[in-house]
Order: C-alpha cells, then sequence, then structure tokens
C-alpha cells in the first residue's frame, strides 16, 4: 500500500525483463488489476503483474520526492504509446497547470485530442508522469484511475490554493 495525503492506495506493477515498466494505484484492489491490465494492453507491454511490498516503500518515496518537488520523474519512454505525449506532460512545471488544448497545441498537433485523452488515461507511471496537471478550462476535469477529488487534492497541494 502507498499513503497520498490520507489515502491509502493499492499498488501494482507490471515487470517486463526485470523492470517495472508501469504502475497504477487505487483504493480497490480488483480495479487497480484491470487499470493495470488496460495499461499493458495500451502500450503493449507484455509484462507480469505483480504485488510487492517492497517496491511499494520505493515507490512511496519516489512520489514523496517528486510531490515535494525535490525531483523530477526520469525515464526512457521510447516502448510507450504516444510517448511524446508524456515527455510534455513531464514538462510542465511543478505547480502548474495546462488545458488539454494548450497540450494538444504544443504537440503541434500532432495526435488529435481523442489519443491525447487516451494517452492520459493510461498514463504507466499515473503522478509520477503529472497529467493531473492537465485540466479542462473551465474545470479540473476527472481523473483515472483515482477521481476527480484525487485530482483536485494533488493540484490543492502543488498549487496551494483551491481550484475550482
Amino acid at each position: 500500500m502507498i499513503k497520498i495525503f490520507d489515502y491509502e492506495l493499492y499498488s501494482g506493477y507490471i515487470m517486463l525483463n526485470g523492470k517495472i515498466v508501469a504502475y497504477s494505484l487505487h483504493n480497490n484492489i480488483d480495479i487497480l488489476t484491470k487499470n493495470l491490465v488496460k495499461i499493458a494492453k495500451f502500450h503493449n507491454l507484455n509484462g507480469d503483474l505483480i504485488f510487492d511490498e517492497n517496491l511499494d516503500k520505493f515507490f512511496q518515496e519516489k512520489i514523496n520526492r517528486v510531490l515535494n518537488n525535490k525531483e523530477k520523474f526520469n525515464i526512457d519512454l521510447s516502448k510507450y504509446r504516444y510517448k511524446d505525449i508524456y515527455e510534455k506532460i513531464l514538462e510542465i512545471p511543478f505547480g502548474k497547470t495546462i488545458t488539454y488544448r494548450e497540450l494538444y497545441n504544443s504537440l503541434n498537433k500532432k495526435y488529435n485530442m481523442l489519443q491525447i485523452l487516451n494517452a492520459i488515461k493510461n498514463n504507466p507511471f499515473i503522478i509520477l508522469i503529472p497529467c493531473h496537471r492537465v485540466i479542462k478550462e473551465n474545470d479540473i476535469s476527472g481523473y483515472t484511475p483515482l477521481g476527480v477529488e484525487f485530482k483536485r487534492k494533488l493540484l490543492e497541494y502543488e498549487h496551494n490554493l483551491i481550484i475550482t
């Protein structure tokens, strides 16, 4: 389990050739498992689904460092579908947000909006690739897989202000 704010979340990992190629979080283990299977299928990651307390500790520390702006997530994204989208999202500065439209424009309209939304929905490293920093123009919108309230808390924490 990984604790973020007042949430205790199950964590699961996809391992391929001895490396973690994706992970996700959820408060329901069955939904977590389904999300990881979807992420693996979306990115064509034919690895093993595992649950491991030692990896939980490692990722808890990594998430804490990222959320406290002490570290940026650095990973080779070449094996992921729509890697350019994740690379752009990683460029969003801590404490800042961009709209889906701004993300679309920054990618030189290389992808359509559905592709962008699917990439965000299938983020292989939730929180570490900060897709929570991508919002609608008029509200923060949903957040897969943890919901809009979790996204709101992440943004409030990073921004130190309330987003409606």
